[in-house]
C-alpha cells in the first residue's frame, strides 16, 4: 500500500497506542458472587502449580531421603487437596500445615514410614490414600 505524500507516519501518534505502558497484571475480580448480596469478592490467584513452586523451595528438608521425589509428590498433592478443599489456590500456610500434620522436620519424615510411602507410591495420585485419614481443619 502506498503512503500519502504529506503524512509522516514516524511522527504521527497512533490512536490505539496507550500513553502509558500496559500493566503486567490486571486488577480483575473473580467471577464468583456472594449469593446473598450479589457482590464480587476475591481476586484471581495462582493455579495449583504454585504448590510445586513452594515445595521446591523447601524440599531440602527431605533431600537426604532416598525417595525424595515421592515425598515431594505427596506433600505437593496434599497441599493442592487442602487448598481445593477451601476453594482457593495453595499457599505457604498449606505447606506448613501439611508438614505439621505429617510431623516432617529437617531430615526426619515423621509419620511417613516406609509402609506408608509404599502405599502412597501405589496411588495414581501420590498421597491420595492419606486424604481419608487427614483432617484439614
Amino acid at each position: 500500500m502506498s503512503q500519502e505524500p504529506k503524512i509522516n507516519l514516524d511522527n504521527a501518534k497512533r490512536i490505539n497506542e496507550p500513553s502509558m505502558p500496559v500493566p503486567r497484571r490486571s486488577k480483575r475480580y473473580n467471577d464468583k458472587l456472594d449469593p446473598k448480596n450479589q457482590e464480587i469478592f476475591g481476586s484471581t490467584g495462582p493455579d495449583s502449580g504454585f504448590a510445586l513452586k513452594i515445595v521446591n523451595k523447601y524440599k531440602s528438608l527431605w533431600q537426604q531421603h532416598p525417595r525424595q521425589k515421592l515425598v515431594t509428590s505427596i506433600v505437593t498433592n496434599l497441599m493442592i487437596s487442602r487448598a481445593s478443599h477451601f476453594g482457593r489456590a495453595p499457599t505457604i500456610y498449606d505447606f506448613h500445615h501439611i508438614l505439621g500434620i505429617l510431623r516432617i522436620s529437617e531430615n526426619n519424615l515423621g509419620d511417613l514410614t516406609e509402609d506408608l510411602l509404599n502405599k502412597c507410591a501405589k496411588d495414581k495420585i501420590k498421597g491420595q490414600s492419606l486424604l481419608s485419614i487427614i483432617n484439614f481443619y
